[in-house]
């Protein structure tokens, strides 16, 4: 019988904290957007939860500076043990390393050393299976036909009808499009300026029809400066708030009941805008840019094209063997 792996604790004179000190965990998670906060703030609550043995589950009132080499390296094998998944466990260490960052930057290790060491710890490899589906056109054009079906608010049918054609058409995430403003968009250059990840900013060009869609909209909205996706009531008042990422889920989780299409995520979308972009010979570098992605490997994992694109390419390819 294998060994059980053991996480090494804190103890109990570890674990006082120290309200006076600097807080490691609040300045990281300052430097994140609201819903990489909320992720790495589960996270980060995680941690001090297990290496308190149960004593913290608010990772502000832990001291992360006094984890050493010894915590951080048995933290993977006790977390496969106990069943988190590879890449949910390479997650948490990510945020156990920036924590310990701020921490060091905070002046809260005593040695430098320490600090060292204890980030030292190795991410786990693993090889993911790609999650997602990619939507076909028509379940895409069923969604917006049967958000425009919807007259008795056609407020709410032309909003909803508008934001899945902006999804698709730029690939750009639920956060991305609920943080877009009016003063954002340009109908006469066609394109939108997007807020990413980091705050850093990008413009993405749309086509004609998907600007049509957009003034459609705004002919209900109106042309006051606010957010330019706002709530709409039942009874079709328009509403200038922004709308949440929680709510832009909501809209198409309903919308695909009504359809009657097969169910799929926000982020399913992205996925089919990336991977229909690469199926029609755009460079990925290209591709890459619109997505707002940091690298183009991050803009390959998302294509969904299969194994029929594989195969397809393989016939494109020409055999010095001619059969004699």
């Amino acid at each position: 019988m294998s060994k059980k792996a053991q996480l090494i604790t804190l103890s109990d004179e570890e674990l006082i904290h120290d309200p006076e000190l600097p807080c490691p965990t609040t300045a990281y998670l300052a430097t994140l957007s609201a819903s990489g906060a909320r992720t790495q703030r589960t996270a980060l609550n995680n941690l001090a939860y297990m290496f308190s043995a149960g004593e913290i589950d608010d990772a502000t009132k832990f001291p992360w500076q006094n984890l050493r080499y010894e915590h951080s390296n048995s933290l993977p094998p006790h977390m496969l043990e106990i069943g988190y998944a590879k890449a949910s466990v390479n997650k948490h260490l990510v945020a156990l390393r920036r924590v310990l960052a701020e921490a060091y930057r905070l002046e809260l290790f005593v040695d430098h050393n320490d600090y060292y060491r204890a980030v030292s710890v190795r991410s786990l490899r693993h090889e993911s299976i790609p999650r997602g589906r990619k939507l076909e056109q028509s379940e895409l054009e069923t969604l917006v036909r049967a958000c425009l079906a919807q007259t008795k608010n056609p407020a709410l049918a032309t909003r909803d009808a508008t934001i899945i054609s902006v999804l698709y058409a730029t690939g750009m995430r639920r956060q991305e499009l609920v943080t877009l403003n009016l003063a954002d968009f340009d109908a006469r250059e066609g394109k939108l300026r997007l807020i990413g990840k980091g705050s850093k900013q990008r413009e993405v060009f749309i086509s004609e029809d998907v600007v049509s869609a957009i003034e459609a909209w705004l002919a209900h909205r109106g042309k006051q400066l606010g957010p330019l996706f706002t709530r709409v009531s039942k009874s079709g008042k328009v509403l200038l708030k922004r709308l949440s990422a929680q709510a832009i889920y909501l809209v198409l989780q309903n919308r695909q009941k009504q359809a009657d299409v097969a169910p799929f995520s926000p982020h399913d979308i992205r996925r089919t805008t990336i991977t229909d972009m690469l199926s029609a010979d755009v460079d990925v570098l290209t591709v890459s840019a619109i997505a707002g992605h940091a690298s183009a490997d991050t803009t390959r994992r998302y294509d969904k094209r299969g194994d029929e694109s594989k195969r397809e390419a393989a016939q494109k390819i020409r055999s010095p063997f001619k059969g004699n």
